[in-house]
């Protein structure tokens, strides 16, 4: 008994001892605010509390923090679906096919029909319809004629073609767009910026060499178009030529830029979240639309392309940036050229850089110049708006209804384009001879071509 009544009393002594040297697992008196209420940069995380703060406080700012991270990545989880749905479900153009304008019109003498047409393309083996429509002379005077393709951006659809379309036909091509699956009239629900656009747009140029009326084929793309070009360029060398205008050369690269300008706009994106945020990224698209964002790297397929290239860069372009274009350009392995515009991504592309890209197609697609047009208009307003104008203004002018005394400056000088109508007056005139709009020469383009009765169409002159 004894030794036991020895053992018990030296076992609790010992007890005492260690429990006066061990911290306490009791909760530790604080004047903090919960963590929700301080600033991230104050808070502390589960690694870095003192070893001697009791297991309630620590549970309770475990707790804390975990629920704001619930909300944060609430926050975060819309963030990314947003760019989820840029990539492969932006907003879908609706239009009616009447606004791609009359089935025919006439273009400097020229009359010029629209055929619309489906083809059948498949996507993950499902067969999808898609739209397209077909811009050519009602009486061509050749068996098969050169062909432009052109494919828009990722919220667009075949209006978008209207803005080439004066550009092209005066060039002697005739032009075909489409709209991409997922866009437009066309089937599908999502996109691809490219990846699978350019199996769309190999079944189309099948499609229109099957016909027997095309000849050669070159392709325009803008933005999304503009990649789609490019992946297809570089394994189908029978394409005459390309023209790329705001492409990008990496997704996951312009993905982190456009973070990068949310910073500079004042929005705090930690790098670790617009990693694990591309990672959710990359898991979504692939699972809904089956294609991974590294693949869209249109920079390793340039190198391997041969056919003769115009890039076009906006300067204050934010969202694709210039850069993307050099890098590209530099790159490209074949015949090539750079032209910067002003403007932004979105913006009207200027006469200047229309009549590059005319000359370029004449030149890589062999188009004899006698198929070519003489236009009397810049810009890319499309043609039937102006020929009513034509005639309205003849009418006009037969009628005695028009004076070149009362609207003669009595000076000579550059002519000027219309800023309502794009017609090129002569320098004498104070009103557009086309729409009668009032000259302001402080905001018109400047040009040294004169236009006499050469440059009206012959349709109108006859009529």
């Amino acid at each position: 008994m004894g030794n036991s009544s020895s053992n018990a009393r030296r076992r609790a002594s010992s007890a005492r001892r260690r429990a006066e040297s061990t911290p306490q697992l009791s909760p530790v008196p604080t004047t903090e605010p919960p963590a929700r209420d301080r600033p991230a940069s104050q808070r502390r995380s589960l690694t870095d509390l003192p070893t001697t703060q009791g297991g309630i406080q620590r549970g309770q700012e475990a707790v804390e923090d975990a629920t704001d991270q619930l909300g944060y990545w609430s926050l975060l989880r819309h963030g990314y679906e947003s760019l989820v749905n840029l990539i492969i479900r932006p907003p879908r153009a609706q239009y009616d096919v009447d606004e791609l304008g009359p089935v025919e019109f006439p273009l400097s003498g020229t009359r010029f029909r629209r055929t619309d047409f489906s083809i059948s393309v498949s996507r993950q083996g499902q067969s999808m319809q898609m739209q397209c429509s077909h811009w050519a002379p009602v009486a061509p005077t050749l068996a098969a004629l050169p062909c432009v393709i052109y494919l828009h951006g990722n919220s667009s659809c075949r209006l978008e073609a209207l803005s080439v379309l004066r550009c092209v036909l005066a060039s002697g091509a005739t032009l075909v767009t489409l709209d991409c699956i997922g866009c437009g009239q066309s089937d599908g629900e999502y996109i691809s910026l490219g990846y699978y656009e350019r199996d769309d747009v190999q079944t189309l140029v099948e499609h229109l060499r099957g016909t027997g009326h095309v000849s050669s084929i070159a392709l325009w793309g803008r933005s999304m178009g503009a990649v789609t070009a490019l992946l297809h360029a570089d394994r189908d060398p029978s394409i005459a030529g390309v023209i790329i205008d705001s492409a990008f050369a990496n997704l996951e690269q312009l993905v982190m830029e456009i973070v990068e300008h949310g910073r500079r706009e004042g929005y705090t994106i930690p790098n670790m979240v617009v990693k694990v945020a591309l990672k959710f990224i990359r898991s979504s698209v692939y699972k809904r639309a089956r294609f991974e964002l590294r693949d869209l790297s249109p920079i390793d397929h340039v190198d391997k392309s041969f056919i003769p290239a115009l890039f076009v860069a906006a300067h204050k372009d934010v969202f694709i940036q210039p850069h993307h274009s050099e890098q590209l350009f530099e790159k490209y392995a074949g015949d090539k050229n750079l032209i910067k515009v002003h403007g932004d991504h979105n913006s009207s592309r200027p006469q200047y850089l229309l009549d590059s890209i005319s000359i370029f197609l004449q030149s890589v697609m062999c188009i004899d110049e006698a198929q070519t047009l003489h236009d009397p208009f810049t810009g890319s307003g499309v043609p039937w708006h102006q020929d009513a104008m034509i005639q309205r203004v003849l009418q006009a002018s037969l009628a005695g209804e028009a004076s070149d005394d009362d609207d003669d400056d009595g000076g000579d000088g550059p002519n000027w384009a219309c800023t309502a109508c794009t017609f090129l007056n002569v320098a004498k005139r104070k009103h557009c001879t086309m729409c009668g709009a009032r000259a302001n020469r402080a905001d018109v383009h400047l040009d040294d071509v004169v236009v006499d009765a050469t440059a009206l169409p012959v349709a109108a002159v006859e009529s």
